[in-house]
């Protein structure tokens, strides 16, 4: 019987087929720690790729149903736990003011979204080697 395996990533989606539903599975989600305190994880990336689409924090947690005020701490935890400025606030005006993210954040988003892709593929061959002892 086959069947579609897929996993939810910050900001994309991917499915696989596979031949029967797994026993047994591993997952886990890329987390990134300063200091101890979480940096960047799958909320930040996705915040911040909905920043980078929207122009605002505003409009980003409205996409993402997400309360402004919860959106606003996200992204200046992760201002304030970066050595260089990711998420750049423009005061309001008669636009309304907004937000960008900077060259560096951009890089990091990258990196991260990198990273849980290499996460993902191993986790995949480690769910395929676990299939394999088990049939």
């Amino acid at each position: 019987m086959n069947g579609i395996f897929g996993t939810r990533f910050a900001c994309f989606d991917i499915k696989f087929e596979i031949m029967s539903h797994p026993i047994f599975t591993m997952e886990a989600n890329l987390t990134l720690y300063r200091e101890g305190e979480l940096f960047l994880g799958n909320q930040q990336i996705r915040l911040l790729n909905q920043v980078l689409t929207d122009g605002s924090i505003h409009a980003a947690a409205k996409n993402l149903k997400m309360s402004y005020q919860h959106a606003w701490h996200l992204m200046d935890k992760v201002n304030r736990l970066s050595p260089v400025p990711i998420v750049v606030r423009q005061k309001g005006g008669k636009d309304g003011g907004g937000c960008s993210i900077s060259p560096y954040g951009r890089k990091l988003m990258d990196a991260f979204m990198k990273r849980e892709l290499d996460v993902f593929r191993f986790l995949d061959e480690c769910n395929s080697d676990l299939e394999r002892c088990f049939f």
